[in-house]
């Protein structure tokens, strides 16, 4: 159930950039997230989530086959809210951020989002949760059955405090929801992850704040396994 809260026109990023290499056996070359679901594809299922909330705009952020993208938002009923945004060259998550702010006038603080996970996250009340802290970047995390492919998120009240090893257990993991202000970006340049480099910084300084998902339907379709079995719970349910 959508919050009464509003995000109040925040702006968000999809990074949909990437080149689906652990995908090729099934995508054929096409982007991960412009794969077919059902009668839809996986954009759709994620602009649908999206626009559930008062979000002014979205870029999304672009390399691979940018073109298909461009054809994509052309006939999409929120064409006037998608920009594409296209990287020179690979840049990283965290370089393709930055770029972005270098060549838009993306609101502050904005959301991001991995154009490849879908989760239930309720981006008002993560956007509440950012606003009443004093954190200049903050994460979204839900609980999973195994975390192995992803490590696991060691959290205290509402800060992380490391990310584990990839074990085989339940528990925490990053669902790929983000909010982050652009003064984190202004000593960043060329290709760098925002994972690697600027979270795992962040986290050692103690500034990296943590948005728990209850009960979450998340879903990372970035092997083979995990896409179909998106496609066979959308058939589903639809």
């Amino acid at each position: 159930m959508k919050s009464l809260k509003t995000t109040l026109n925040n702006n968000l990023i999809i990074l949909a950039g990437g080149f689906g290499t652990r995908l090729q056996s099934v995508s054929n070359g096409i982007p991960k997230a412009l794969m077919p679901i059902g009668d839809s594809v996986y954009l759709d299922l994620l602009l649908e989530k999206v626009f559930d909330y008062d979000i002014a705009h979205v870029y999304l952020s672009l390399h691979y086959k940018s073109e298909l993208f461009q054809d994509y938002v052309n006939n999409s009923s929120y064409k006037n809210k998608l920009t594409c945004i296209i990287e020179p060259e690979p840049l990283g998550t965290g370089g393709a951020i930055n770029y972005l702010i270098q060549n838009t006038t993306i609101s502050d603080p904005f959301f991001v989002l991995n154009g490849d996970t879908l989760s239930n996250t309720d981006l008002d009340l993560m956007m509440v949760a950012f606003k009443q802290s004093d954190y200049n970047a903050m994460i979204g995390i839900s609980h999973v059955v195994g975390s192995s492919r992803y490590g696991m998120a060691k959290f205290e009240g509402d800060r992380l405090v490391e990310f584990n090893e990839k074990v085989a257990a339940a528990g925490w993991i990053n669902n790929g929801h983000y909010i982050l202000k652009k003064n984190l970006f202004k000593n960043h340049s060329g290709k760098f992850s925002i994972e690697y480099d600027m979270f795992k910084k962040l986290t050692g300084e103690k500034r990296l704040g943590v948005f728990p998902v209850e009960n979450d339907d998340f879903v990372d379709m970035g092997i083979p396994d995990d896409y179909k079995k998106l496609c066979n719970n959308y058939m589903e349910k639809n």
